[in-house]
């Protein structure tokens, strides 16, 4: 039997999800995430696991990349599956594993980043110039096609010690 069609997904949600639940435009949902918004090659993600005797069928498959289908939920109700979307969904395109990297950091660090220089003029084209050289001195994990949250917060914990020690006081 053919598996179901990005399409045909789309085409079933389409009438019945509003977009603002998800990170997502129904024009773009055939490329993007349904929850991170990336743009990349999509899974198929059952909504009832398949090994729960879930249908492969449009009204049981929405489309994630891979990094978000590893992260879904794999229950026998599917209003979880949505739960966890409006929950945790990106607002805007190519921004959300940013926002976890910013997660990542609180937890690996134990406060917020840039807590420091709350109160101190910073140059923006400073911090893009030292962004770019910190982002390089890291790579990405094969097939992943983008930086992880953990990376990420390193790259902000650095950017953040160089910023630090230019503007003492």
């Amino acid at each position: 039997m053919p598996k179901t069609k990005h399409k045909d997904i789309v085409d079933y949600w389409l009438p019945l999800k509003d977009e603002c639940e998800l990170g997502v435009d129904w024009s773009e949902a055939h490329e993007r995430c349904w929850r991170c918004g990336y743009k990349s090659s999509l899974h198929r993600c059952h909504i009832v696991p398949d090994s729960l005797e879930g249908v492969d069928h449009p009204s049981n498959l929405i489309l994630l990349c891979g990094r978000c289908h590893r992260e879904a939920p794999n229950h026998t109700n599917p209003q979880y599956m949505w739960i966890w979307l409006k929950a945790s969904y990106g607002s805007f395109y190519d921004t959300y594993w940013t926002q976890r990297g910013l997660e990542e950091f609180e937890r690996m660090f134990q406060r917020k980043p840039f807590s420091n220089l709350n109160e101190k003029q910073v140059d923006l084209n400073e911090i893009n110039e030292l962004l770019g050289r910190e982002i390089e001195k890291t790579t990405i994990h094969f097939g992943e096609g983008r930086l992880n949250p953990s990376t990420i917060a390193c790259v902000i914990a650095e950017l953040e010690k160089k910023l630090t020690s230019m503007y003492e006081v």
